[in-house]
């Protein structure tokens, strides 16, 4: 057996630059480029060992540990988990600010390879500059609170411990029912070490994402339940997407006449012409949707873990008669709530499900209610979001006016915070896959991160970024990794005061604005932040607007830009669209005001409607 000796951090690249995989025909990298910030734990053999290979792995600088992981995740999310990401820190501070990031792509079940450095496996200088030490577990270390947050993780304490740990973490990875992170955390002594690697380790390997095939038996018996539904809807998730199930999605609604919901991360599997699509469902969707989930017989989901947000916490469907069938990948969400399973890929199963049902359609009174509910919300959305001469416009107000003057090809980006239920309800896709909202983990601070990696992805698109002043405040940086490394992106910053779609939690809840809102901080010498100043001082081109005719305009010339165009408006604090479905959110048990009694009043009446596990 031949072998070449080297040292394991130049292996770990050279194995990982040998990976292929192949999308629209093309072979292609399967790890296109990696993010890093150099510490002492991975600076000098993880580091070096990028540099060399940078021709063929591309090394990013990132600006902060979390954005720069969360970059990666955006850029996995656009690429539809056909490519990977790398992220490397340092041990200490530097790995633990990944920890987030990690969560945000375990949520969404979506690829990233971490590369945190480790402590010295010999121990000999213990204890090291930023070591945590556990007095009772030597073993443990801070890079331990991977595990949690990992779907995949080892640690590396002799060099030739990679030879399996790398193919494994790409198995997971790969996984469709399976994927999420990876952490290979590697001490900083063995990345150092050589071994006599051989040398078929680092042969070329092209990977394609398995497609799992239906039972037939499954099969059956789902058709059957849907042959008996008089008021069937289908749950459209992300799953649809890293399928590549659109047509047969529409193929399938079209043939069976049944309406399409989507969850938010859903979105972009149908485009807003499609006759069968109705909105989103959920917490954040549209009085359309969640008309019909009240009434609905039977819910078909498709690739969707069925998260609070999408069931209103469980409370949506009151049909005594309703009946769940869960067509997914992962056999943990074929059988929440006692649904009928489907153990499958979306684009397989869709179609032999569609097969099984023959001719079967459902009845056009249902689809013609469906249709008749849209219109209605369709033209709410459309008042509420259209040109106004409020003095301080709404969220809606902002996503609408841009919204109008968007081509079909750009994507919008957003996260946390009140923008997502204005720009879900608002934003109906012109063009398929040009919505790329993260709501898995509602990660504050994703908004420009994940947009940067989406950009990155899709070079030749408008990335549009929605952002509220609470988000901007805790991750910005990524501004200026988007003007240094020519990845334009239009941001439109929303100052409405401070976190107030919390502090509207708070009010509803009976509590008093307290924190959330900046006014109403107690801070002694509260000022208010010039973002436009800010982001210029990153090099992005900047302006503010007072209404929703200069923000249009405003979107016009950041179009026109051929850099980072960042646009600020403040926006009204209180005004928001619609909820039409609950959420079950902590309420005080024993009232203390008149406002906590109207609070728990509500809170048990959505309870009283919730599903209990069936």
């Amino acid at each position: 057996m031949k072998t070449i000796r080297m040292s394991c951090s130049h292996a770990l690249f050279k194995y990982l630059i040998a990976q292929k995989t192949i999308i629209d025909g093309k072979k292609l990298p399967l790890f296109p480029g990696a993010f890093g910030i150099y510490g002492h734990g991975n600076v000098a053999c993880i580091g070096q060992a990028m540099e060399e290979f940078q021709s063929d792995l591309p090394g990013y600088r990132g600006h902060h540990e979390q954005n720069m992981a969360l970059t990666c995740i955006g850029y996995a999310r656009a690429m539809r988990r056909k490519q990977i990401f790398i992220a490397t820190s340092s041990v200490g501070p530097g790995s633990t600010n990944m920890v987030t990031a990690a969560a945000v792509a375990l949520s969404n079940r979506l690829p990233l390879l971490l590369l945190p450095g480790d402590t010295f496996s010999s121990r000999f200088p213990d204890p090291v500059l930023q070591q945590v030490e556990n007095f009772n577990a030597p073993t443990e270390t801070q890079n331990d609170s991977f595990k949690s947050v990992s779907k995949y993780f080892d640690r590396i304490t002799r060099p030739e411990q990679i030879l399996s740990s790398l193919p494994q973490a790409i198995q997971v990875m790969l996984d469709p029912a399976d994927c999420g992170p990876a952490t290979i955390s590697i001490s900083q002594d063995v990345q150092g070490e050589s071994f006599d690697y051989p040398e078929k380790f680092f042969e070329e390997k092209v990977h394609e994402i398995v497609r799992i095939h239906p039972d037939p038996r499954q099969i059956n018996t789902a058709a059957e339940k849907l042959k008996q539904s008089k008021q069937p809807i289908i749950i459209s998730g992300g799953g649809v997407l890293y399928s590549g199930a659109e047509e047969e999605l529409s193929l399938f609604a079209k043939k069976h006449n049944i309406p399409v919901t989507t969850t938010v991360m859903g979105i972009g599997c149908m485009d807003r012409d499609n006759p069968y699509y109705i909105s989103a469902i959920g917490c954040l969707g549209e009085g359309s949707s969640n008309s019909l989930s009240k009434d609905t017989d039977l819910a078909l989901a498709i690739g969707t873990k069925l998260a609070d947000f999408t069931t209103g916490s469980w409370s949506n469907f009151h049909n005594p008669d309703f009946k769940l069938v869960s067509l997914n990948t992962a056999r943990f969400d074929t059988t929440k709530h006692l649904a009928t399973p489907i153990l499958s890929d979306a684009k397989v199963g869709l179609k032999q499900l569609s097969d099984a049902l023959g001719e079967w359609k459902a009845p056009a009174k249902w689809f013609e209610r469906a249709i008749k509910e849209k219109k209605e919300w369709d033209a709410y959305v459309t008042k509420q979001s259209g040109p106004t001469n409020q003095e301080i416009p709404s969220y809606a107000h902002a996503v609408g006016a841009v919204y109008r003057n968007a081509d079909p090809s750009d994507i919008v980006v957003t996260a946390a915070g009140g923008l997502v239920g204005e720009v879900v309800q608002i934003w109906k896709p012109k063009q398929l896959n040009t919505f790329e909202t993260e709501w898995g983990f509602s990660c504050m601070g994703y908004e420009i991160s994940g947009a940067l990696g989406i950009k990155m992805a899709k070079p030749n698109q408008e990335v549009v970024v929605f952002i509220g002043d609470g988000s901007y405040l805790l991750h910005n940086s990524d501004i200026y990794s988007s003007v240094i490394y020519d990845k334009k992106l239009i941001i439109v910053v929303c100052d409405n005061g401070g976190h107030m779609v919390i502090n509207r939690l708070q009010l509803a809840k009976g509590g008093k604005e307290y924190i959330c809102n900046l006014r109403e901080a107690r801070a002694k010498n509260l000022q208010f932040v010039d973002f436009e100043s800010h982001a210029r001082s990153m090099g992005a081109e900047a302006e503010t607007v007072k209404s929703t005719s200069e923000l249009e305009s405003a979107y016009k010339r950041a179009k026109k830009s051929n850099k980072t165009y960042v646009i600020v408006m403040e926006t009204h604090g209180y005004e928001w669209l619609d909820g039409t479905a609950f959420w079950e959110s902590p309420t005080l048990q024993d009232p203390i005001t008149e406002e906590n009694k109207k609070a728990y009043k509500e809170f048990l009446e959505g309870k009283d409607k919730q599903r209990k596990g069936i």
